[in-house]
């Protein structure tokens, strides 16, 4: 059964979407890896639930449908994970489609285990690809990471906005949280807005260095869920 959740259009303030954090966090060659292992542990349903299946789950919003990330999706990954969009990202632009594909097949197996959730962004009227957003329980389920990235020429469109809260709301409603994780490069200042915005406070200050050789000095923001 397909689990559909409409969120309302959020009201809070936006200057930005220029939102590229660790959502495409890689399951390809040469890069950092989201892998299943033993250190991974199943994001928590509300009530001790077992009935979600985040590969058959819809989140619709006021624009956009957040539809779990399938193999349709490669080449548009592919073109719009550009150097642009990774500026502020650990990843960088893949350099073969191939990349694209190895890494929908693990976001896919995580799903299917419940380590994550990882959601392409559409466009309701067109249909048309905006950009990923995900949710990762890593170690600590009840404290998962956002991550999220829109292609650039959705920018300004205050899509990716929308994406971010609807997806927080649906998890907020369905699994058993207790903050959210949302890390930011400190000079990325539209996303530090953003985080502050959903009520965000600086949890650590970590220095990271991306896949491209930039060394990005990251602010992790801790979003209450309750």
């Amino acid at each position: 059964m397909t689990v559909w959740w409409r969120s309302p259009l959020y009201q809070l303030p936006c200057k930005s979407l220029a939102w590229k954090n660790r959502c495409f966090c890689n399951k390809i060659k040469g890069q950092p890896r989201r892998l299943i292992s033993q250190f991974m542990r199943p994001l928590i349903e509300k009530n001790g639930g077992a009935t979600l299946d985040f590969l058959r789950t819809r989140i619709e919003g006021e624009r956009i449908m957040l539809s779990p990330i399938s193999m349709e999706h490669a080449k548009d990954i592919f073109h719009e994970f550009t150097k642009d969009i990774t500026r502020y990202m650990v990843p960088k632009p893949l350099d073969e489609i191939t990349y694209a594909y190895k890494f929908i097949e693990t976001s896919r197996k995580n799903m299917k285990a419940g380590f994550e959730a990882v959601f392409a962004i559409t466009e309701i009227s067109s249909g048309e690809f905006i950009g990923i957003c995900a949710l990762h329980g890593n170690e600590a389920p009840e404290t998962p990471e956002l991550g999220i990235w829109v292609k650039k020429s959705a920018h300004g469109k205050k899509l990716g906005r929308e994406a971010i809260c609807c997806l927080t709301r649906w998890a907020k409603e369905s699994l058993d949280i207790l903050y959210f994780i949302y890390p930011v490069d400190r000079d990325n200042i539209p996303s530090r807005k953003i985080a502050e915005s959903l009520g965000g406070v600086v949890l650590l200050v970590r220095v990271r260095e991306s896949m491209s050789g930039a060394i990005l000095n990251e602010l992790v923001y801790k979003i209450e869920a309750h």
